[in-house]
């Protein structure tokens, strides 16, 4: 069944007549999982035609996102027989979690689609992710004609959730999404081949080449890999989190900064991610809490300096939140020290910048060697543990651990240039 875009909410509550599943997507722009979702999405549609699927861009929709509890860009809401079900999935949607819901709500036989199927086709490199280290590998992997094939399930990676980017070579302001599109357009107009929104799901030595499953089954036969998947938001594993996700809970400012309009927020964390959520929700929220476990916030002098010049942020020192409050909708924090002579605050939304960690699943089928956090150790050439492996990116111990656009873009650079002199030492490259 065709997905359709919801016009306005006197639309939705005729469809909801109409229709007795219905899944609603609140997508917004500027939304890096909005992106993720959207094909996982079209492709859930193909598999389950006795379900409608409804989009609502949420800035043309926002008091019926408001009506519905609707905090957090994606939010994905089930109905049946007009009365929205418990089910909710909000902010990094997986497609397995996503399929398990509508196979419990679905009364009709799912159609299959992208049965598993072989690839006749080889390469000499597959590049897994497409973050700037990813996308910089394909660049120079184009230039020496490396027969490549460029898998990632987000282009841009973790780029597209930052809002200002000022200390990129030859631009002095951009967005995430603006850089992305940049270096996307490139890849484009070399023409490397993609399997975009893909993720892979094993990888397994096979004789000369590696074998590597996709998500959708489909299998790609590699005689180098490229690791390039970097990092993914840390959490802080409190008890109501998972469950305020979408309800006050976000990990990206960027993509949900304006359901906060006038209202108070806690940022949690001191680092340049914190710092710049801080900043930016500044311009759009009325009071905005920065709350620290350290005594001093950390990395960019200059957006430290405007963090602290700011008269909407409050910074709080060696704090850490213990617990969320609130019932259907997040209305405070509870603090492990008293501030003001109160261990609460009440906030709308909190934002949780505390970092990010690699992915450990393919790291571990591969048995790469890493340091005591997670991140693949590699030589100066991005070489791991694994022959024909190598990797790049936030996802390695390169680079001083400094973890920078610029610094993914030339370890990427550098795995290409040292791949392709493997495949010419080896006599392999086609």
């Amino acid at each position: 069944m065709e997905i359709i875009y919801l016009k306005n909410s006197e639309e939705f509550e005729t469809l909801k007549k109409k229709h007795s599943l219905l899944v609603l997507d609140f997508y917004s722009d500027e939304c890096p999982p909005c992106e993720k979702l959207a094909p996982i999405y079209e492709k859930m549609a193909k598999v389950f035609p006795s379900i409608l699927f409804v989009k609502a861009f949420r800035q043309q929709n926002r008091e019926l996102a408001l009506s519905l509890g609707v905090s957090g860009s994606p939010t994905v809401l089930f109905f049946k027989d007009g009365e929205i079900l418990e089910f909710r999935l909000s902010g990094e949607i997986e497609e397995d979690k996503f399929k398990s819901i509508l196979d419990t709500i679905n009364v009709e036989p799912n159609i299959k689609v992208n049965e598993t199927k072989e690839t006749t086709e080889e390469y000499d490199l597959c590049i897994i992710g497409n973050g700037p280290a990813g996308l910089s590998a394909a660049v120079y992997a184009s230039r020496y004609k490396i027969k490549q094939l460029l898998i990632g399930d987000l282009p841009g990676g973790l780029m597209t959730s930052s809002h200002k980017i000022c200390n990129f070579p030859s631009e002095t302001e951009i967005s995430g999404m603006d850089l992305t599109k940049k270096m996307t357009d490139q890849i484009e107009a070399l023409n490397v081949p993609q399997k975009k929104f893909s993720r892979v799901s094993t990888i397994k030595k096979s004789g000369e080449f590696f074998k590597l499953t996709l998500s959708n089954g489909e299998v790609i036969n590699s005689k180098t890999i490229l690791l390039a998947t970097g990092t993914k938001h840390r959490h802080l594993d409190l008890s109501k989190e998972e469950q305020f996700v979408g309800k006050g809970v976000s990990y990206c400012a960027t993509c949900d900064a304006f359901f906060y309009e006038d209202k108070t927020v806690a940022v949690i964390g001191g680092s340049d991610s914190a710092n710049t959520a801080a900043l930016y929700l500044a311009d759009i929220a009325k009071k905005v809490y920065q709350i620290y476990r350290g005594n001093e916030l950390r990395g960019d002098l200059t957006w430290i300096d405007q963090v602290k010049a700011n008269k909407k942020i409050e910074i709080i020192y060696n704090t850490n939140i213990i617990d969320i409050i609130g019932e259907n909708q997040v209305s405070g924090i509870k603090l492990d020290k008293e501030f003001k002579g109160k261990d609460s605050l009440n906030v709308d939304g909190i934002f949780i910048e505390v970092g990010s960690k690699p992915d450990p699943e393919l790291i571990n089928q591969l048995s790469l060697k890493v340091d005591n956090s997670g991140y693949i150790e590699t030589k100066q050439n991005q070489t791991t543990s694994c022959d024909g492996v190598w990797a790049a990116g936030d996802i390695t111990t390169g680079s001083d651990n400094f973890r920078q656009i610029i610094t993914a873009c030339s370890e990427g650079s550098i795995a290409a240039q040292s791949i392709y002199k493997y495949l010419q030492t080896n006599k392999i490259i086609n």
